[in-house]
Parts: structure tokens; C-alpha cells; sequence
């Protein structure tokens, strides 16, 4: 798989970190951190040096909520990493500029598909992520009242 890198202030994003943001806002912009692991599909080892970057880069926020004596870590986008996605996200419509309404209907349609432009196709139904299981894919089926 190819590495993705993305620029954010001089610093290099890696695919991973993107991924997590990605992930981040996929579910809604807060996640709790013992659970993030299974839906980007990563161990805690590798994905807790990961998280200290991004809040020190001020991407992310850690919250512990809970007052026992193990607390859980939710873990929330700030408004920079709202808009370094929509940064990314830019640059990759630019990449890929599509006149869609040149396109037939039903193209139309099978490109609107979030499976399409998903970054974890290629773990989909093998892990966490599943069809039936997807906010994206559910909130798209729920727009076209399928």
C-alpha cells in the first residue's frame, strides 16, 4: 500500500495519523480512545505515540471522563484538524475533478457510494469495519430512503 502524506504547517502528516482524523470525523469528531483502535484497525501500542503527536500538533484533545480509578479517554478533533480535513479533502477533489453532472445518472449514483472514496476498503468485513455497520453507509442509504 502506498504511503499518503499530507503537509500540515511544515510538518508531514502519515497515512496512519490521517486515518485517525479521518476516523475522528467519521464518528462524529470524538471516539472513545479504547475503542478507536478496533475502528481504525490498529493496536494501542502503535496508536498511543501516535495520538501524543497529534494532540501535541493540536489536531486532537484527550479527555478523561470517568471518575474511578480507570478513567476513559475520549479523544476529539479540534477546529484545526476540522480544517486540515477539509484541506485534504480539497486536494483530492482537485486531484480527481469529475464534471458529475456530465455523467449519467446512475454513475452519479455509484460514485455517491462512501464505499467508493473510503480509506478502509481494504480492511472492510475483515475487522470492525463493516457494511453493516457503517455510519457513512447508513446515513447514505438513509438520504436516498432505500
Amino acid at each position: 500500500m502506498a504511503t499518503q502524506e499530507f503537509t500540515e504547517d511544515s510538518e508531514v502528516l502519515t497515512e496512519v495519523e490521517i486515518q485517525i482524523l479521518q476516523g475522528l470525523e467519521r464518528l462524529g469528531g470524538s471516539y472513545q480512545q479504547r475503542n478507536l483502535w478496533k475502528y481504525i484497525g490498529i493496536d494501542s501500542k502503535t496508536g498511543l505515540p501516535i495520538l501524543a503527536r497529534l494532540e501535541k500538533r493540536g489536531l486532537i484533545a484527550r479527555e478523561r471522563v470517568g471518575g474511578n480509578k480507570r478513567g476513559v479517554y475520549v479523544i476529539r478533533l479540534t477546529e484545526k484538524a476540522y480544517k486540515l480535513l477539509s484541506k485534504i479533502r480539497e486536494e483530492a477533489a482537485e486531484t480527481f475533478a469529475v464534471d458529475f453532472e456530465a455523467l449519467p445518472e446512475e454513475l452519479r449514483l455509484l460514485l455517491s457510494i462512501p464505499c467508493t472514496y473510503c480509506p478502509y476498503s481494504d480492511r472492510c468485513g475483515v475487522s470492525f469495519i463493516a457494511p453493516h455497520n457503517c455510519d457513512l453507509l447508513a446515513r447514505w442509504a438513509y438520504r436516498l430512503r432505500i
